[in-house]
């Protein structure tokens, strides 16, 4: 009950949301979709199909439209009731990891992460992608342990169902079968192992490739997920970005700034797309130099301690943390979750199940690696919050336990097991 109340008072903040910017799309497109009148873009009469924006957020909220009417704030209600579910997922991933002491406080600690509570009053994929990623991760480690045909095909299901939440899930089941190759020939040969990773694939191929082969016929191209990769590669790499030191490392929208307007007019929705990841890719040829400067400021703002200005202010439209408007609750939140998180990974890598429990920290390095080529903010970090809490939990529960050792009068003694070594 007490993480769907959290989120429930953040979502409340307003009593009336009315859905802007991105929000404003996914909504758009629910309502369109509820009325039957498909995945598009548009209102009454003018109205086009459309892959912007990742399909399962919109699907499940045209849901509530069709049987409630057209209510945001009914929407937000059940993405309350899905983040709800993140802190019990992740208990379990935790528990599967490192033990049910760590779960119990693995699943507090995201209770309570003000950084999730905030985005569960935003119609974004961030909440249900936790959700997905996070199944989708457990499952993976359940299969990895004990390898069955069908867990592979689940895997793959529920990996597609993470893509079809955020496409930027789609390569993680590679770098998956890359880490699970290991633990896996423990119990099967190299043919079995083989087999199992191709039957991950065909799970993922049967979830992904109905929204692949709808976007062909609707949009007339080949579009694996949306159509908004390469303009969010070029909102994140242009000179409006890098030239203001204020917004270096975030995203700025040039969809509707001259010159690109002038390019787009006209343009069908994967033409844009190409013709957006080609002026990107223009962009970062002619600033080769600036690429590690630009990394950096990206990698830093998804990593920051601080809040962000701008309309997501914590204390705005009379938000529960008003109260605190004089400290930043994201920095008394992240410095001790980041420094406990640092020393539950000094205690994993030394431990004899390290590789098994550094599974939570691929997602991780693969967000922050997708940072530096698209841009950082704390929204993109949003859905691997989770797994810090993990690491995080972790390292209390090693340290308690020390503590307790050594009150007791006895000595710890480091070593690794058979299996270490």
């Amino acid at each position: 009950r007490v993480p769907a109340a959290r989120r429930l008072h953040a979502a409340t903040n307003g009593r009336h949301p009315v859905p802007s910017s991105d929000p404003a799309t996914y909504d758009q497109v629910a309502w369109n979709l509820a009325r039957g009148l498909g995945f598009s873009l548009g209102s009454d009469g003018a109205t086009w199909p459309t892959a912007f924006v990742p399909p399962l957020v919109p699907f499940w909220i045209s849901q509530i439209y069709r049987v409630a009417g057209h209510d945001p704030f009914l929407a937000l209600l059940v993405q309350c009731a899905i983040g709800a579910l993140v802190p019990l997922l992740i208990g379990r991933l935790a528990a599967a990891l490192y033990g049910s002491s760590v779960a119990r406080l693995t699943g507090w600690i995201v209770t309570l992460d003000p950084l999730l509570i905030f985005f569960s009053g935003y119609l974004l994929t961030e909440t249900t992608f936790s959700a997905t990623l996070a199944l989708a991760m457990l499952a993976s480690v359940a299969w990895v342990k004990t390898p069955r045909s069908g867990r592979a095909v689940g895997v793959g299901l529920l990996w597609g169902l993470a893509s079809l939440s955020r496409p930027t899930a789609l390569l993680l089941p590679a770098a998956l079968a890359l880490w699970a190759w290991v633990p896996l020939g423990l119990a099967l040969t190299r043919a079995a192992r083989i087999r199992q990773l191709a039957l991950m694939a065909l799970g993922l191929a049967v979830v992904v490739g109905p929204w692949t082969l709808r976007n062909a016929i609707e949009l007339r191209a080949f579009v694996l997920i949306t159509t908004g990769q390469g303009r969010a590669l070029l909102d994140s790499n242009n000179p409006l970005v890098w030239d203001d030191p204020a917004q270096r490392g975030n995203a700025v929208t040039v969809y509707q700034r001259e010159p690109w307007s002038r390019a787009f007019r006209g343009r069908s929705e994967p033409e844009v797309d190409r013709l957006a990841s080609g002026f990107a890719i223009e962009y970062l040829r002619a600033n080769a130099s600036r690429w590690p400067a630009m990394a950096v400021a990206k990698v830093s703002r998804m990593w920051r301690v601080t809040r962000e200005g701008g309309a997501r202010d914590w204390s705005g439209g009379g938000a529960w943390l008003a109260r605190l408007r004089f400290a930043d609750p994201l920095l008394l939140w992240s410095l001790p979750l980041f420094a406990c998180a640092v020393i539950g990974l000094a205690f994993t890598v030394r431990g004899p199940r390290r590789w098994f429990q550094l599974s939570a920290l691929g997602p991780l390095i693969y967000f922050t690696l997708l940072a530096t080529l698209y841009w950082g903010a704390l929204r993109v970090r949003v859905p691997v919050q989770p797994l810090i809490a993990i690491y995080a939990a972790a390292g209390v529960d090693a340290l308690v336990k020390r503590g307790r050792v050594r009150a007791s009068g006895l000595t710890v003694i480091e070593g690794r097991s058979a299996a270490a070594r």
